[in-house]
């Protein structure tokens, strides 16, 4: 997977999360373990619909998971080539769908909807360059990596795992440059902020590599 595809994906991350956050409820589309913590919290003063509002998130979350893979295997064979590219169409036209919806819709309807999307993401986009794992719709994982081949670049003096760490630098870089350019669109022009996710799942098709013939995806 390309190192321009993994930086677009991881944008369009970062640009989910905080436009969930800041539009509809200050819920976390992409990082569960907010939502989660969040959940508890509520649970533990009882109020239900809270629990109810970030229940549904996570639900939403792990629903999107299983039936990527569903697809991937059922659908695709286990080709990820040909799944990426729908996958990307898909995010391109269901955030497209939700800067239409009507702004009276119920921040649950929304999050629900996004939280899918980003665990479809996260499960499709697994991988960049050359074949390093990383996580494409939040940091947490990916700041681990960045640590771990940093030290080994440093202090074993790897010079390979130190390029790494320079590409994983650049997904947290470009995740947070996502979160800041949807804070402005949404200063700007409000609920339709979210077409630039559409804009950036449609670049990442450019980017999407086909795996050479008899190259095993």
């Amino acid at each position: 997977m390309p190192v321009r595809l993994g930086l677009t994906v991881i944008c369009a991350g970062g640009f989910m999360d905080a436009y969930s956050y800041l539009l509809h409820g200050h819920v976390f589309a992409t990082g569960q373990t907010g939502n989660i913590v969040l959940l508890c919290m509520n649970l533990a003063e009882g109020a239900w619909l809270g629990v109810a509002r970030y229940l549904v998130s996570i639900c939403a979350f792990v629903l999107g998971v299983m039936l990527s893979r569903h697809v991937l295997f059922q659908v695709h064979d286990g080709r990820t080539y040909g799944m990426q590219r729908w996958v990307a169409i898909f995010e391109a036209a269901a955030f497209a769908a939700i800067a239409l919806l009507p702004s009276w819709t119920p921040h649950l309807i929304v999050n629900s909807a996004i939280s899918f999307c980003a665990a479809v993401s996260y499960e499709n986009f697994r991988q960049f360059g050359t074949k390093s794992a990383y996580a494409s719709v939040f940091c947490t994982g990916n700041l681990r990596s960045f640590g771990e081949t940093l030290y080994d670049g440093l202090f074993k003096k790897d010079a390979h795992e130190l390029h790494r760490s320079h590409r994983y630098a650049a997904l947290v870089i470009s995740f947070c440059v996502g979160a800041v350019i949807c804070k402005f669109l949404i200063d700007a022009v409000g609920q339709y902020a979210c077409l630039a996710i559409s804009a950036l799942f449609l670049l990442s098709l450019h980017f999407i590599a086909e795996p050479a013939t008899g190259e095993a995806e």
